[in-house]
């Protein structure tokens, strides 16, 4: 990193553009996120936010108090694949920059913002650091298990300061394993070759839900091999295929129906490759979900855009977040929502704008102060009734 360019950002943002170079510089893949825990404990101890982890590693904290609440939620971890930090026009680029640290320290910042006054907020605004985001969601889970349900909930992923993401598809992974037996490659004839009935299956899938030629669609199921391994040596069949297949699922699909579709197909195999054996497994699935867009935390938050100069944009993305699984598991409306190119995401070329960290974090404040104060001015009126 350049000493200069480095100086030039900190004067930006003091302690806080501080704590954004401290924190994108901090390597962080899933299941190693302690370094960036502790960065956001000590900035929140020592504004005497009394801070905690949790069982899972999570950062939480919260402030205020009422019937309704307000959760703040992003991921402290990235995909693995450290990168070098440099900082180009007031953009810090690095692992993580822009998928999502950015986006956490945005909702970090408007935590604190309202946190300043909370004897003013007609309710409670929980702030969460979540772990394994990027593997397995272990820490969303831990917020599920110990039942911390708001009435609304902001998530923070890349878009940019005008986009509100109100959807995401749904996502199952299949885990299929072919087994048959193993023979010279001069005789192919003989056997069943594993790899090439992987294919053969993944292709009648892809025909069956619709995903053939629809790679792009958000209104179409997507399917991909994502993972392979198969052969012992270059002359030998090979007996043993593993592979993963990612199915993303739109909204008007459901998990369910996907499954039921892979459980009619793979007896037509098994029953015409006497020879092979075909095992089948799942992840834990994902359903899409899209909030309404009459929801008072989507018209809070567009209002809030308007207030910036910029005009609301509603999108809903090809991939899968952790507000599906928490909007759903509690009958919650959730958006999601932060600084940066979405895009870039995962990249090699991964970067954030200071500039767009702390606008995105005023835009959230002004949100959750008028979700608050919504709540506060019903309150009032139902006692006076």
């Amino acid at each position: 990193m350049q000493q200069s360019s480095t100086n030039n950002v900190t004067k930006v943002g003091d302690h806080r553009a501080d704590l954004v170079l401290k924190v994108i510089s901090a390597y962080s893949p899933s299941g190693d996120e302690g370094a960036v825990a502790g960065l956001i404990l000590e900035y929140l101890d020592k504004r005497n936010l009394s801070p905690w982890i949790d069982d899972a590693g999570n950062v939480m904290c919260e402030s205020g108090k009422g019937d309704k609440s307000v959760l703040l939620c992003g991921h402290m971890d990235t995909v693995p694949g450290e990168l070098p930090i440099r900082i180009e026009a007031g953009k810090i680029f690095g692992r993580g920059a822009c998928d999502a640290k950015g986006a956490l320290l945005s909702l970090l910042f408007a935590f604190e913002n309202v946190a300043k006054n909370s004897s003013e907020l007609g309710g409670k605004v929980v702030f969460a650091g979540v772990t394994e985001e990027e593997r397995s969601s272990d820490g969303l889970a831990e917020l599920i298990k110990r039942s911390v349900r708001a009435d609304f909930a902001f998530f923070g992923e890349p878009g940019g300061l005008s986009k509100i993401t109100v959807g995401y598809r749904g996502h199952l992974t299949l885990r299929l394993e072919i087994l048959t037996p193993e023979v010279h490659a001069s005789a192919p004839r003989l056997v069943t070759n594993s790899a090439e009935l992987l294919f053969e299956i993944y292709s009648a899938l892809k025909e069956k839900l619709g995903a053939a030629g629809n790679p792009d669609s958000l209104d179409k199921i997507s399917v991909s091999i994502t993972e392979i391994t198969s052969g012992t040596a270059h002359n030998v069949i090979p007996g043993k295929t593993n592979a993963t297949i990612d199915i993303r699922v739109p909204l008007g699909s459901t998990t369910n129906g996907i499954r039921e579709v892979i459980q009619n197909l793979i007896p037509e195999y098994r029953t015409r490759y006497r020879d092979s054996e075909i095992k089948i497994s799942y992840d834990e699935p994902t359903e899409p979900y899209r909030v309404p867009l009459n929801s008072p935390l989507v018209r809070s938050l567009s209002r809030s855009i308007l207030r910036r100069g910029s005009k609301p944009q509603f999108i809903t993305k090809s991939g899968t977040g952790d507000m599906n699984t928490y909007a759903q598991t509690f009958g919650i409306d959730a958006v999601t929502y932060g600084p940066g190119e979405a895009r870039l995401s995962h990249s090699s070329e991964e970067n954030v704008s200071l500039n767009e960290i702390m606008e995105c974090s005023e835009v959230l404040t002004g949100a959750i102060k008028e979700l608050l104060l919504i709540n506060q001015v019903s309150t009032k009126k139902k006692k006076e009734e």
